[in-house]
């Protein structure tokens, strides 16, 4: 799976990356993958809910806001969208 992570500030892209991982779609595996991503951001690792995972489960977007990370955080949100490849046929 590939996730397009992107920091925000109002509009603007701070920071992003491609994150690509093979792991399963379950609470402690996004967890992983979103400390990893976090990381490789430079940035602090938010409070993942089920219902974030959900979220990205049924929209293939997750969105975390400021009040999702405990640190002080100099943007306004992070995203984590999906990457879906389109298949020749």
């Amino acid at each position: 799976m590939k996730i397009w992570a992107k920091i925000l500030k109002g509009d603007k892209i701070l920071r992003d990356i491609i994150y690509e991982d093979d792991f399963p779609l379950k609470q402690s595996s996004f967890i992983k993958a979103l400390q990893e991503i976090s990381y490789r951001l430079d940035s602090a690792t938010p409070i993942s809910l089920p219902t974030h995972l959900k979220h990205f489960e049924r929209f293939n977007r997750v969105k975390y806001l400021k009040r999702d990370f405990i640190e002080d955080t100099d943007f306004d949100c992070m995203i984590l969208e999906r990457v879906i490849e389109k298949k020749n046929t």
